[in-house]
């Protein structure tokens, strides 16, 4: 069955499973189709296809839930579809699923999309495309500023997370909420629970059980208690989905990557790491971070430029603009790679070996130069970024990171950037 209406001039196609009650939602906002719904629900769907205009489809991540009828609109509309890069190699293949998945949602034709980049334009507004990996790793969601509209797709569902995918994590999930928090939003369209009339009310309330649970988590496993005793503790209720899944959702879930990714942090200087770095300048000045903990020189703060790890399987380039956009919500262009640094220090008895690829950056908006600090936002810490001259960088008393920037800094032409 499917409910067809209208919130914030944005065309709402509530889906829902007979079988399973389940509900999915396949939006149209200025001929753009947000995800294509559930197979289970094709016949339906066929009629809203032909009857309503749309030029293209944008889906907001791989799964069958949201792509189901993407290959029927591609061999009976012939319009472009698009989704993030980590997912366009997994949708060329027909969809194997488990069979609680396909009872449910049914399957997934293969099909061809094209790459996401940083912006879509619908037929008249152009729309930011926001990597919110964390449910699935191409996961995206579309925001339009001028009209506050936010497209979630997976990351909110509800507020309390009480079931996870064993592929979920909760601390990417959590820093994906953290990013779209920091935008001016005014409704929010989630892919399962529709519009939401005080969204940004439900993302934090989201975010903060999260936080909560990630805290509990890992102060249990710094005591030493084994991941299965924290989820005997903390679910104790039993969820008829764990069974029905065959466990691919489960509590376990949400604790296990807890704990991995704490893990990882703890043990992190016990291979190299390899980030990105972006170097703004306007005039004699450079965007800095400037950071107030223990570092490897001298006492006191040091700056870095913005910018952060490389994931698996994600350009660097990519990285930067998307950690430019997750510190300070900030769209930027490459202007040119610069370098790589290497270095190996130690700080507070730990050996911490990293590799930093260097590119200079712009802003994507002009109206940012004028700015004289941003806030930063990094998991659950905040800084500042501000204009550092290159005068103060030189001085004995001030620490830049990493070892070997300033040179590179030094060696760039003038001027990067003509702003004031």
């Amino acid at each position: 069955m499917i409910k067809v209406y209208e919130k914030d001039q944005v065309l709402c196609v509530e889906g829902i499973l007979d079988k399973t009650r389940s509900k999915v939602f396949v939006y149209l906002v200025d001929g753009m189709l947000i995800d294509t719904g559930a197979e289970k629900l094709q016949e339906e769907l066929k009629d809203f296809f032909k009857n309503y205009s749309f030029d293209q489809v944008v889906l907001t991540h791989h799964h069958e839930d949201h792509t189901g009828n993407a290959a029927w609109l591609q061999e009976n509309r012939g319009i472009p579809l698009f989704i993030h890069p980590l997912g366009i190699e997994r949708l060329e293949v027909d969809g194997e699923y488990p069979n609680y998945r396909k009872i449910t949602w049914g399957n997934r034709k293969a099909f061809r999309a094209q790459p996401l980049g940083n912006q879509i334009r619908s037929r008249t507004l152009e729309w930011q495309v926001i990597h919110t990996p964390g449910h699935a790793d191409d996961h995206v969601a579309l925001f339009h500023e001028a009209t506050g509209r936010l497209f979630t797709g997976d990351l909110f569902v509800s507020p309390k997370t009480r079931v996870m995918m064993k592929s979920e994590s909760v601390p990417l999930i959590l820093a994906s909420l953290r990013t779209l928090l920091a935008l001016p939003f005014q409704s929010v369209f989630c892919s399962h629970a529709g519009f939401l009339e005080n969204g940004r009310a439900l993302l934090e309330q989201k975010l903060k059980h999260l936080e909560t649970l990630q805290q509990t988590i890992t102060g249990l496993y710094a005591e030493g208690m084994h991941p299965s005793d924290i989820d005997r503790q903390l679910f104790q209720k039993t969820y008829p989905i764990v069974e029905f899944s065959n466990r691919e959702w489960d509590t376990c879930h949400i604790v296990s990557s807890v704990v991995a990714d704490y893990d990882i942090k703890k043990n992190r200087h016990l291979r190299p790491r390899a980030n990105t770095l972006g170097i703004l300048k306007r005039g004699d000045k450079i965007l800095l971070e400037q950071q107030f903990v223990a570092h490897s020189g001298r006492d006191g703060p040091f700056y870095r430029p913005l910018g952060g790890t490389i994931e698996l399987g994600e350009p660097s380039a990519d990285a930067l603009k998307r950690e430019f956009q997750e510190e300070i919500g900030a769209d930027v262009r490459i202007v040119r790679y610069m370098d790589v640094l290497e270095n190996i220090y130690t700080l507070k008895q730990q050996v911490f070996h990293e590799i930093t690829l260097v590119y200079e950056v712009e802003f994507e908006n002009d109206h940012l130069w004028d700015f004289e600090s941003f806030a930063v936002t990094e998991g659950s810490k905040q800084t500042t970024a501000k204009w550092v001259s290159l005068e103060e960088l030189s001085l004995d008393e001030t620490t830049l990171y990493p070892v070997g920037l300033l040179d590179l800094i030094q060696k760039l032409p003038e001027p990067v950037q003509p702003k004031p």
